[in-house]
């Protein structure tokens, strides 16, 4: 009863929301489905804001926490595996025209990916390029400036890649203003951190009982992909059906899905993101505190450069859950949302790849009239537009910087304070 409860009010609100936006993540998926790759998803670069800060206020400070651009996929059986599958059906005459065309798309991509795992494709390439020329370009008053440039990154290729072609833009345009780049362990042990006490919660009996249930409400229909891909009935039985939908849907191959299948896949991994990295209640609801160093360090450097007598730019490059989960802690647009409904992920708009899709970023812009400015402020873009923080403001899109630091120390104290408690 408790569930069906659950999923009820689920339904109200979805419905609600549709009335009143007239935009949902079904109309999102349907207009792009590339977006059901969430985590995945590569992020169209687009201009970034523009910027008119209060009167006597000048950009002094812009602190990025990016995720990798796209990348070539890592683990072999994500490629082998369906290949397999389909060659050993063709091998026996087994597969319909379109199955031998989904055979051949699929070898066509474990092609590209031989001896180029997690290295970035060429989009990736081009995203972080343009992603630095937008910023050279959006804020000329910064750059012309004595600005010092610092990149470091997680020691993880795609990472250290993105970064690198960030740099040589960077370089390109401005060749006197990189000041340092860096991947190492010892920045990985922040821009990557680790808790195994939160970490082993994360997929706890209950959690994956209702993640199953959750799966099973709203099932893909497999059959009908199996039926479309093989000739013989009797040998499309023996198939692991689930198994070949996931890994086709994993490369991407979306036009082999219906609309509907498309949005019900994005539905399961959307909700698995939630649980590890989301505020999901049943595990605690405590994952994103997993990022809490990143954020103490954006609070730490937040203060120190603001005395400083030039300005900075930190680019900082790691993992897509660890940007998803620091987007949930800041609460970014609503993304702290706690529920222990996985139905009711997109009424609250929680979808994955407006968080930390592949080149996606949060970035702090600071802002003052001088070193010694009493009340600088603040601005945050999330994937390149505006976001909003969890926090009231007389100057929005800007915060002061004071409320911030507030607010977010208060935050760390309380959860050291609980799990101390404990």
């Amino acid at each position: 009863m408790k569930g069906n409860r659950y999923w009820l009010l689920a339904l109200g609100y979805w419905l609600l929301g549709v009335q009143l936006s007239g935009q949902t993540i079904a109309d999102e998926l349907r207009a792009d489905a590339q977006r059901a790759a969430g985590l995945s998803y590569s992020l169209p670069i687009t201009e970034l804001p523009a910027d008119t800060p209060p009167a006597g206020k000048k950009l002094f400070y812009i602190n990025h926490y990016g995720c990798p651009s796209a990348y070539y996929v890592e683990r072999r059986e994500n490629d082998d595996d369906p290949f397999r599958t389909l060659a050993r059906a063709d091998s026996l005459g087994k597969l319909t025209p379109l199955g031998s065309d989904v055979l051949r798309r699929v070898a066509q991509l474990r092609y590209e990916a031989r001896d180029k795992r997690g290295e970035l494709t060429e989009v990736g390439k081009r995203q972080s390029r343009e992603f630095a020329r937008h910023i050279m370009q959006r804020y000329p008053e910064l750059i012309a400036e004595n600005v010092y440039f610092d990149g470091r990154s997680v020691v993880e290729n795609h990472c250290i890649l993105t970064l690198g072609e960030s740099s040589l833009q960077l370089i390109q345009m401005h060749p006197s203003r990189l000041g340092n780049v860096d991947a190492s362990n010892r920045s990985s042990s922040w821009m990557n951190a680790r808790d195994e006490e939160l970490e082993n919660r994360r997929t706890d009996s209950l959690s994956m009982r209702r993640y199953s249930e959750f799966a099973t409400r709203w099932p893909t229909d497999d059959k009908r992909l199996m039926a479309q891909l093989f000739s013989d009935a009797d040998y499309a039985a023996c198939v692991d059906a689930a198994a070949l939908s996931r890994q086709l849907f994993g490369l991407k191959i979306y036009d082999v899905f219906t609309p509907e299948d498309i949005h019900r896949h994005w539905m399961h991994r959307n909700a698995w993101a939630y649980i590890r990295y989301g505020g999901y209640l049943l595990n605690g609801g405590h994952q994103p505190y997993v990022q809490r160093k990143p954020l103490s360090n954006l609070i730490h450097q937040g203060d120190s450069i603001m005395k400083l007598d030039y300005p900075v730019i930190h680019l900082r490059y790691t993992h897509e859950r660890v940007v998803v989960s620091l987007a949930c802690l800041l609460e970014l647009d609503g993304y702290g949302v706690q529920t222990s409904c996985l139905d009711s992920l997109e009424t609250y708009g929680w979808a994955d790849y407006r968080i930390a899709p592949l080149g996606g970023s949060i970035i702090f812009q600071h802002y003052r009239t001088d070193k010694n400015d009493p009340d600088p402020l603040v601005r945050v873009l999330l994937n390149g537009r505006v976001s909003k923080l969890p926090i009231p403001t007389d100057c929005a899109p800007y915060y002061h910087w004071g409320d911030v630091k507030r607010y977010y120390l208060r935050k760390l104290y309380l959860y050291a304070k609980k799990r101390n408690d404990e």
